[in-house]
């Protein structure tokens, strides 16, 4: 058990050594990506709406869902194995918000009405991270960039701001028959943090995988006065081309 140990130790020190003794010579990469951003958490919304002189209630669920990602970024060594760069990430979903509503009686106080559906909302996060990388070359075709430092993210939501319904005498019940949107728009700074996977094909071109995770708080005008925070952000998984100079 314990020569096992050594001969680990003595492996993982002989991998440190022929890393650190792989240098990193170029002073610019850059890369292009597509992939996925995982889901955010989910989003509820919560407003009151005014029918027949009387209050109701409207109740939105905007779902979890993973969003197309696209990205590209470009970075220069300053120093060693340090370098800063920057990358831009296109995140974009579509999805159907769950509505459920409590409609006054036009004709009696305190008698509310049962509604509920369905409605198409999307969703676009704009991103720009500013990167703080570390360089290694993790062998003759593979390298590594770490990063991490702020970003800037731009979030435009679909929000429900009222809904649509019919009725027919008595009026004892109504139907859904829709819902008001508006488009609203609002940017944030959070964080990232990442990795990069480089596996080049020559000097100058290769293939990456990156995983980064990004967030941002971003507060939304939703109509009406009414102000709804988001969590902006995910997990990004992507793959793509790279190119060193």
């Amino acid at each position: 058990m314990i020569m096992r140990r050594w001969l680990l130790a003595l492996a993982l020190l002989s991998c440190a050594r022929v890393a650190d003794a792989q240098t990193w010579s170029e002073r610019v990469w850059a890369g292009v990506d597509g992939g996925v951003q995982t889901s955010s958490p989910s989003l509820t919304d919560s407003f009151e709406v005014q029918q027949f002189v009387e209050t109701g209630t409207v109740h939105v669920d905007y779902p979890k869902k993973s969003s197309s990602l696209f990205g590209a970024s470009v970075g220069v060594r300053a120093w060693k194995r340090f370098g800063v760069g920057v990358a831009v990430t296109d995140a974009t979903s579509r999805s159907s918000a769950s509505v459920t509503a409590q409609i006054p009686h036009p004709f009696f106080f305190n008698r509310l009405r049962s509604i509920d559906g369905t409605t198409d909302t999307d969703r676009d996060e704009l991103a720009t991270h500013i990167q703080f990388a570390y360089l290694a070359s993790v062998g003759r075709r593979v390298r590594l960039i770490l990063s991490a430092g702020p970003s800037v993210i731009r979030v435009e939501q679909t929000f429900v701001t009222d809904v649509k319904f019919s009725q027919e005498y008595p009026y004892d019940t109504a139907t859904f028959t829709g819902a008001t949107t508006r488009r609203s728009s609002a940017s944030k700074t959070g964080f990232n943090t990442g990795a990069d996977v480089l596996w080049m094909f020559s000097r100058q071109i290769g293939a990456g995988g990156l995983v980064r995770f990004t967030r941002a708080t971003v507060d939304e005008d939703a109509g009406n006065g009414r102000t709804v925070s988001v969590d902006a952000g995910g997990l990004q998984v992507g793959a793509g081309i790279r190119f060193l100079f």
